[in-house]
């Protein structure tokens, strides 16, 4: 153990853990996968959206938004010294800083956990 804490760069994928990318109708205009196509293409796969889709039903069941759920989570590793954030709007700056004053249960936690089983390093080369 040399007691140096990593720094989470990107905790929500460029946007991908946000949620933004499977709502119905596609990707917002604007967004950065859609102005920029090639854009951190290893978490446009559809093993990547199957892992978000899940984290978002855990969000949503708890009362969080995804973003809120992944920020969180970075937050509760011990490991972890500082996250990086990023935002475009004001409202997901708040919605960014508000995350970490969530504290996740044991509860959501294994729920998470459930997930990344199924999706181990979905975001991987194949």
């Amino acid at each position: 153990n040399y007691n140096v804490g990593l720094l989470a760069y990107s905790p929500l994928a460029g946007g991908t853990l946000t949620g933004k990318y499977i709502q119905e109708g596609g990707p917002p205009e604007g967004s950065r996968f859609v102005q920029f196509p090639t854009y951190m293409e290893r978490f446009q796969t559809s093993r990547m959206l199957g892992a978000v889709k899940g984290y978002c039903e855990i969000a949503c069941k708890h009362k969080l938004t995804p973003a809120q759920l992944a920020l969180a989570f970075v937050k509760s590793r011990w490991f972890v010294a500082s996250t990086i954030i990023g935002a475009t709007t004001m409202e997901q700056l708040k919605e960014n800083i508000d995350a970490f004053n969530i504290e996740l249960s044991d509860e959501i936690l294994a729920e998470i956990d459930e997930v990344y089983k199924l999706f181990r390093d979905p975001a991987a080369y194949f």
